[in-house]
Formats: C-alpha cells, sequence, structure tokens
C-alpha cells in the first residue's frame, strides 16, 4: 500500500528539521534558519495534501497558513517569525555577500528560530492526524 502523499511531505520536514539541527550545532547558522524555513514549508505542504488542497509552488509562509486555514490561531509574534523566515529564504537563497548575510543571524537567533520550526512542526502534525 503506498504511503498517503502528506506522509512523504512529513518525512522531508523531519529531515529539514533534523538538518536545521545539524547546521545549528557546526555554528552555520544561515544555513539552520534557511532550514527552518524549508521544514515549516513542507509541514503546511503536507497539511494541503492532507487537506486535499492543491500544493502550488508558493514559499511564503503566512501565505501558506492562510491557504491550510490555521493563520487564525497562529499569534502576531509568530506570524511576524514566519514572515522573517520567508524573506529570509529568498535572501538567503540569491544573496550574494555571505558575510552580510551571516552577520544577521546571532546564535541567539538561529537557535530562536530552531525552537520556533520544531515547536510549529509538531503543532502543525498534530492537525494531520486522521
Amino acid at each position: 500500500m503506498e504511503k498517503p502523499i502528506y506522509q512523504n511531505w512529513l518525512k522531508r520536514v523531519n529531515y529539514d528539521m533534523d538538518t536545521a539541527e545539524a547546521m545549528y550545532t557546526t555554528k552555520r547558522y544561515i544555513y539552520a534558519v534557511f532550514m527552518c524555513q524549508q521544514a515549516l514549508e513542507k509541514c503546511f505542504k503536507a497539511l494541503m495534501a492532507f487537506k486535499g488542497i492543491e500544493i502550488i509552488p508558493i514559499h511564503n509562509l503566512r501565505r501558506l497558513a492562510e491557504m491550510t486555514s490555521v493563520a487564525d490561531s497562529i499569534n502576531k509574534a509568530d506570524l511576524k517569525k514566519m514572515d522573517f523566515l520567508s524573506q529570509y529564504y529568498l535572501n538567503a537563497r540569491y544573496k550574494e555577500d555571505i558575510d552580510e548575510l551571516s552577520s544577521q543571524i546571532t546564535v541567539g537567533l538561529a537557535k530562536d528560530f530552531v525552537d520556533f520550526s520544531k515547536e510549529k512542526v509538531q503543532w502543525l502534525t498534530l492537525k494531520m492526524k486522521p
């Protein structure tokens, strides 16, 4: 029997969170934060698959939260963190100056985003219990 699509997405979410933690441990903070965005994006897409919502190529976490009808359950501070991650995703992928990009992510900020992302992944995963 083939796994439901959302479970395949969740497998990738776990891999990305493990990678975020590995990048944090090795002090590659920009990549830790980048992988947090990736994990959350894929978790939202898992929820979309679970709910039967068409998955489209979008990376904005707030928009994904709206599409999955969970945005109203997320407090403003957490939505702002998602906005930062969404913006950071683009900067991390396309910004040429790695030193400038790295200077924006402190050890504390990276840790905060890893913890935040783990918490949100767990919260979203609970919404996919059949």
